[in-house]
């Protein structure tokens, strides 16, 4: 999946369409075994760590987040979950770097966004 996703051109496009692709990557992450699901996410996460910009990787988390919290509990906690999991095999900078715009982007969300995430994080 990574090798043909570009995470920073999907950030860079209208929200609408970035929605829609975006939608589409959570749907080929949940129907992937969970090892190779966390091997295309970390590479995802590592890829806009170190390359996107700020805006460019607010774009995308925000936009993630937002749609992630549409299903159900526990399908959040699996997908929070596992993002957990890519986050922690990154190096500490790139992780750092995740934390401090995933900060960022839980309070740009609605407070009904933001709590579902936070009870299942």
């Amino acid at each position: 999946m990574s090798t043909s996703l570009d995470p920073i051109a999907v950030a860079k496009m209208p929200e609408d369409q970035r929605r829609q692709v975006i939608s589409s990557v959570l749907q080929m992450l949940f129907q992937m075994k969970e090892q190779d699901a966390l091997n295309a996410l970390t590479s995802v996460i590592r890829t806009l760590a170190e390359k996107a910009t700020d805006e460019e990787y607010i774009n995308w988390c925000k936009t993630t987040m937002s749609i992630i919290a549409t299903f159900p509990d526990n399908v959040v906690k699996a997908a929070l979950t596992l993002r957990s999991k890519a986050v922690s095999q990154l190096p500490k900078d790139l992780a750092n770097r995740d934390s401090q715009i995933v900060s960022r982007v839980m309070s740009m969300l609605d407070k009904a966004t933001s709590d579902k995430l936070m009870r299942n994080m």
